[in-house]
């Protein structure tokens, strides 16, 4: 039970889908040469049969045991192929009875493992020359057929078992092996699609407010005055408005009450401001600057868009400070149509203006 949890200790502890592949391969192969070595044995084919392949799943275990244990795990990527194809199998094959049963079945599976450890150029040489020194092993008994120490198994059915036995083996060795490469590839698909939305966030929205940065502001204005109708994500300039707020005395505020104060009101008027953003009408709002938002929204008229606006400043005009039960928060704002400017620039501009209008009539307004 200790080695079965050290062994999901140390399977839990690899990231590498190389390295994890390496290490079922070592467990199977083992597995697998130890369960061939057996069936020979009941078989009663010859000691050298059993004796071979014996030998073979310890040199297995040993390779993985010794590159795990010194960290080399990228030298036991190559050396396994290798010892499986090269060494192992070849003198598999002649000690027990070659084409005349299912040890060529092996070489399938050992073949495989070279895909499955290795990359780039390294996979293909270490291929050619698993596949030469196979071919030759395949070869040499039509040639010498004395090297083959077994000789043909006694009888049809015998040899029928014995390669149904060998199917089984590199079958569920294969299985075993795809399906955890298919798995560990998905693990780490969905782990770099979670760093790229993370990114993505990342270098689109304020980690502060949550809401977007001023540089996703001006890539979404360029959309929307390029006309480009065919990216639905964003609102069109027709029913486009912008709305610019910007929160009253809020460095007086800062002063006074400090900076993390500070922040706690600006991470609540971005969630209001947010709550009132129509998403499925592509609308979205901004931190334009320290204390100043924006929102593109999606509507039909001005005035509607104003009302919504109001909205907005109510309600966190209404809000509630729990350390501080006396103070009222206030924001000033304008609002304007996209369509009626050339460009998003003077559409900014303008939107300023009319904010610092309203900053100049006693602020707590929307100007438009």
């Amino acid at each position: 039970m200790n080695i079965c949890k050290r062994i999901k200790a140390y399977w839990d502890s690899l990231e590498d889908i190389y390295d994890r592949t390496y290490f079922l391969i070592v467990i199977i192969g083992f597995a697998v040469g130890f369960l061939a070595a057996t069936m020979t044995v009941f078989e009663d084919i010859g000691a050298w049969s059993y004796i071979v392949d014996y030998i073979g799943s310890i040199a297995i275990l040993i390779i993985g045991i010794w590159t795990i244990k010194t960290n080399r795990k990228q030298i036991g990527h190559i050396a396994l192929p290798i010892v499986l194809n090269c060494f192992i199998m070849p003198a598999s094959f002649w000690a027990c009875g070659g084409l005349h049963t299912g040890t060529i079945l092996f070489f399938v599976a050992c073949l495989f493992t070279v895909g499955v450890l290795l990359t780039g150029r390294t996979m293909y040489i270490v291929y050619g020359i698993c596949f030469a020194v196979q071919s030759v092993a395949i070869w040499l008994p039509f040639f010498y057929p004395e090297i083959v120490i077994l000789k043909p198994l006694s009888t049809e059915t015998a040899y029928i078992v014995d390669f149904n036995i060998a199917l089984l083996f590199t079958s569920l060795a294969l299985l075993g092996i795809t399906s955890m490469v298919y798995r560990a590839y998905g693990i780490e698909r969905d782990k770099n699609q979670k760093l790229i939305q993370r990114l993505r966030n990342l270098s689109e929205k304020d980690e502060l407010s949550g809401l977007y940065n001023r540089r996703e502001l001006f890539i979404v204005l360029e959309h929307l005055y390029n006309e480009d109708k065919g990216q639905s994500q964003y609102v069109h300039l027709e029913n486009g408005i912008l709305a610019m707020i910007d929160i009253d005395k809020f460095k007086s505020l800062n002063d006074t009450y400090g900076h993390l104060f500070g922040d706690e009101v600006l991470q609540k008027i971005a969630e209001i401001i947010q709550n009132h953003m129509n998403i499925s009408l592509a609308e979205m709002a901004f931190r334009y600057g320290g204390e100043e938002f924006i929102s593109i929204m999606n509507s039909d008229s001005k005035e509607t868009a104003l009302s919504r606006v109001e909205d907005i400043r109510k309600n966190i005009e209404s809000l509630t400070w729990e350390d501080h039960p006396s103070l009222t928060v206030t924001i000033s704002g304008g609002v304007v149509c996209c369509a009626d400017y050339a460009n998003f620039n003077d559409a900014l501009k303008a939107v300023d203006e009319l904010l610092y209008k309203a900053k100049k009539e006693g602020r707590n307004r929307i100007s438009v």
